[in-house]
């Protein structure tokens, strides 16, 4: 990126340390690499205006010295990862659980994010504009069959009809937990409360050979359930319940105003029920349908993308961001 240096050393950083303000972004891995080549409109567009306000812009790795160094000084701290962490100087960014869309938070992002602490109220969100944004970004996303990871091609016949589809994901190992029920206490709660009737499981496009053969174990203790690698559009229309623990596919689900289930922290619990035990789970699968008939899923997905979180391709997107800047570091 032509308007940003890469900063490699504690030493280089050092000089930057006394500039009065600077936009500095930390990442790692890949993340870096892409934002380096300006891969993501989100950066870009911001990089430039910040030097257009005579801001420097600078990128470190997220785990050197130089990041350390950097957010104790009084800049402008962008964090790019899933780490949490509040400082009078930090911001947190990265995609939502739909592409286009992005955080730009004080707390973190996904399941750490402030609107987890959020209010929703629908009487605040205006309708018609609610039921425009739904019916476009759900159109789209269903449509092209688009989703947070490349789907398999839907299927031109409707799926068998299921009581509820399972979406596993590959959290369970991480340091800070953030599931209530692990995914063997999924399936097997959900297999056997909705015995009689049809369950899909589909592991998750990343899930490890052994955690997915765990998964086929104890899915070939129930007949009524059936591991599949399907587009989640297709299974998600052939269920009349989705339960997950804080997965993305959870959240694309409401785009199909299905009843959401979610055993673990989010932060769209305000569209889902949230089982801590297994007990839970059991009563939400008995009557989470009826319990979600009336929510009103186009002002929520419109009030947690459009209204809480940025998209790059908006004319609008540089005075949002730069508005919650200016306010995290009083500049």
């Amino acid at each position: 990126m032509s308007q940003m240096q890469t900063l490699r050393s504690a030493f280089a950083a050092r000089r930057v340390a006394s500039e009065p303000h600077a936009l500095v972004i930390h990442a790692e891995g890949s993340w870096l690499k892409s934002i380096q080549e300006e891969k993501f409109d989100f950066f870009t567009k911001l990089v430039r205006h910040a030097t257009a306000q005579g801001v420097n812009t600078r990128i470190v790795s997220a785990e050197g010295s130089a990041s350390r160094l950097l957010l104790d000084q009084d800049h402008i701290n962008i964090l790019v990862g899933d780490l949490p962490g509040y400082g009078r100087n930090r911001l947190h960014a990265m995609p939502t659980y739909v592409w286009g869309f992005w955080y730009l938070d004080e707390v973190g992002v996904h399941w750490n994010s402030s609107l987890r602490f959020a209010r929703f109220c629908a009487d605040e969100v205006d309708a018609g504009k609610a039921e425009y944004f739904f019916n476009g970004v759900s159109g789209y996303m269903l449509r092209e069959n688009v989703s947070k990871f490349p789907q398999e091609v839907r299927m031109k016949n409707p799926m068998q009809e299921a009581a509820a589809v399972i979406y596993c994901q590959e959290i369970e190992d991480y340091k800070n937990r953030s599931h209530f029920l692990t995914t063997e206490q999924m399936i097997r709660v959900t297999a056997s409360t909705c015995r009689n009737e049809r369950v899909y499981v589909k592991p998750h496009p990343a899930q490890a050979k052994a955690v997915r053969k765990t998964i086929m174990d104890v899915a070939a203790d129930y007949q009524n359930v059936i591991v599949s690698d399907a587009s989640i559009h297709d299974l998600t229309d052939a269920s009349r319940m989705v339960v997950t623990q804080n997965s993305a596919a959870g959240f694309e689900a409401l785009m199909q105003k299905r009843c959401v289930i979610t055993c673990g922290k989010s932060d769209f619990w305000h569209a889902t029920l949230t089982p801590r035990k297994e007990s839970d789970l059991r009563e939400a699968l008995r009557f989470g349908p009826e319990a979600m008939a009336d929510f009103p899923f186009e002002k929520y997905l419109y009030w947690f993308l459009d209204r809480n979180c940025l998209e790059p391709a908006k004319d609008e997107f540089i005075k949002r961001a730069w508005t919650r800047i200016r306010e995290k570091v009083f500049m």
